[in-house]
């Protein structure tokens, strides 16, 4: 049965509304992937940018933005010279305008990035590529940078191992060649003092057996008393001398001879002694050296890491000392002692130098950290001498220092080893 129409009938979709529709989605579509791409690239553990011609920043993941001190949205359209100082700032403006310059990328170049969250320079391996527009023209960089500093860190303390292992073989040889010569000389000079006292007497039994002349003395007699008097010193500061050698030959020896590998019952002043030695030339212009050995056990350690230690700290209050002196004049001191508390043997080791301002005490021993100038210290020292040898022997090292009078550095190890 046919119906009458009622004008009600379904009407097609308005072409409009589909659109909108369309719009929506894809603008919904769009956020989404642009979320998605954010969160992935927050996530990756690298420094991700891109930047304009003018090396601006027009992109950063959330790494990039915090190791700089900010937000991601607080980059865009700065430059590096807003965070970083003018030097570093510099040379990453004059790389990449190089590169937009060239075309060629940067790839895999260490680059010294300042972390406004530790306040330390980091190690980073940076690639840098052009940015290319639809046309092929080049409208910036982009750039993608991993933290290799502990790497850095690791492959330099394996390279100083190495390097510390063959100076001590090489010490070790040179001072076994050594040690044979000096036993000649020694002999030597012993035969000859024996011999120049018993040739002095026959001279004088010659002399009273021969004529005078007018002035009642032997001829030459002037030439005999000369020698007399300076043969006996001389050959004294000969013998002193090859003492000396002999002292520092024997110290190259033991401190180079403490294996790396092995622990060992070592005489902790026996190593410290041997240690002063090799570092005398670091104080001896500048500071005087002042010890006192107390009576102690013999303990279980790696003798080569605990003469590291203490070469270590005897420089450290020699470059201390001589800062001051250099600005005061006169001559500092470093004290070494060393005594027995309770489970531990202690080596106190102290300079006359300028203390260690109160802002940094806490940093000292941070990996890196240094306030030596570029070139005189790599700020890995006192962190691998405590963190990675004293603790690793179950032991302690720390410090008191007062500015302006010195500072004392207490090495503790246990005279029973735990386990």
């Amino acid at each position: 049965m046919n119906l009458p129409k009622t004008g009600l009938e379904a009407v097609p979709d308005c072409p409009s509304s589909n659109h909108t529709g369309e719009r929506r989605s894809l603008q919904d579509a769009l956020a989404h992937e642009r979320n998605v791409l954010r969160t992935m690239i927050d996530m990756i553990p690298a420094y991700i940018y891109a930047k304009d011609a003018g090396s601006r920043f027009t992109a950063a993941n959330k790494l990039v933005a915090s190791r700089m001190g900010t937000v991601p949205e607080g980059l865009i359209g700065k430059t590096d010279f807003d965070f970083y100082p003018t030097e570093m700032a510099t040379k990453f403006f004059n790389d990449e305008q190089a590169l937009l310059k060239s075309g060629r990328a940067l790839i895999d170049c260490e680059e010294v990035a300042h972390d406004s969250i530790t306040g330390q320079d980091r190690v980073l391996l940076t690639s840098k590529i052009p940015l290319h527009d639809e046309h092929g023209k080049l409208t910036g960089v982009v750039g993608i940078g991993f933290d290799i500093t502990e790497r850095k860190a690791a492959e330099e303390r394996m390279a100083s191992s190495d390097r510390l292992e063959s100076i001590g073989r090489l010490a070790a040889g040179v001072a076994h060649e050594i040690n044979t010569p000096i036993q000649y000389l020694n002999d030597s000079v012993s035969f000859i003092r024996e011999g120049v006292g018993e040739l002095l007497a026959y001279i004088d039994k010659l002399h009273a057996a021969m004529p005078q002349n007018p002035d009642n003395k032997p001829d030459g007699n002037d030439d005999v008393e000369y020698l007399r008097e300076e043969l006996p010193p001389a050959l004294s500061r000969v013998a002193d001398g090859l003492t000396r050698i002999a002292e520092i030959v024997r110290s190259m020896k033991h401190f180079s001879h403490a294996d790396q590998r092995e622990m060992s019952d070592v005489d902790l002043n026996a190593a410290i002694a041997s240690t002063l030695v090799i570092a005398r030339s670091e104080y001896k212009d500048f500071a005087d050296l002042e010890t006192s050995y107390g009576e102690l056990p013999k303990i279980t350690c790696h003798g080569g890491q605990i003469n590291q230690v203490v070469l270590n700290l005897v420089v450290n209050a020699a470059h201390a000392i001589g800062d001051v002196v250099a600005r005061q004049g006169g001559r500092g001191k470093i004290s070494v002692k060393t005594s027995v508390e309770g489970g531990f043997v202690v080596a106190a080791i102290g300079d006359t130098g300028g203390g260690i301002p109160e802002g940094i005490r806490a940093r000292i021993f941070d990996p890196f950290f240094t306030t030596k100038e570029v070139g005189k210290g790599t700020g890995q020292g006192l962190s691998i001498a405590r963190n990675v040898i004293v603790k690793g022997h179950g032991g302690e090292l720390d410090f008191d220092s007062e500015p302006g009078q010195g500072t004392t550095f207490y090495v503790r190890l246990p005279i029973q080893r735990a386990g």
